[in-house]
Formats: structure tokens, sequence, C-alpha cells
């Protein structure tokens, strides 16, 4: 029987099933409101959102940007700016019923003119 190294067990556990450790504080969050959380609990949460503006319908639909420095390192990654935009749309009742997550990683921008390439654009 070959015994594993405590590490080799970790990076399995991790890429295995443990993922979500990785999730931002903000997807754990909107899971768990989705259905469930008015805007004056989300922005409780959340703060203020960077944009606002609703649907055609009517419906309110919040943006988040969400910008992180990456320092990189000199041998794997080239640092950069990290931008996550979440994309919240509630019902005319306030409450959250669809949200998306997207992430860009802009290497060797610290200050860069968008979030992610496919970003949000709201009705005219």
């Amino acid at each position: 029987m070959k015994l594993h190294s405590p590490l080799t067990v970790i990076l399995v556990t991790l890429a295995g099933g443990g993922c979500a450790v990785f999730d931002a504080d903000e997807t754990r969050f909107l899971s768990h409101a989705q259905d469930r959380a008015t805007q004056e609990e989300i922005q409780q949460r959340l703060g203020p959102p960077t944009l606002t503006k609703t649907t055609p319908s009517g419906a309110p639909v919040w943006v988040y940007r969400i910008y992180d420095w990456q320092p990189g390192d000199n041998r794997v990654t080239a640092p950069g700016t990290r931008c996550d935009e979440y994309t919240l749309t509630f019902d005319h009742e306030r409450v959250l019923r669809r949200w998306t997550h997207k992430t860009y990683f802009h290497g060797g921008e610290a200050f860069p003119t968008y979030c992610v390439p496919d970003r949000f654009y709201p009705p005219s």
C-alpha cells in the first residue's frame, strides 16, 4: 500500500471537489440571495452598484465591477488587474431573480479601461 504525502492529498482535494473554496464572497452571497434578497439587502452587503439600468420591461438591473491588483510573480504570471463583473436582475418587487458573473485578467494593465471584454451594455 502506497502512502501519499499530505501535500498530494491537499492538492487532489482542491482539484477534485474543493473548487468552492476559491469562490469569491460575492459569488457565495449571491448564490444564497437569489430569489430571496431585496435590493436593500443586496446593497447592505455589497454596497452601491457601479451602474444601474432597467430592462425594456422595466426590471431593475445592477452591475458591480470589482477590480483587484494581482502582483504576479516573475516566473509564472505577470502582474495585472483582475476584474469581476456581477450583473444582477431584480423583479418588480425588487427581489433578486437572476445574476451572472464574468471575470477577466488584464495582464500588465494597472488601470484597464473596461472590466471584461464582453461587458454589460445597458439598454439605451
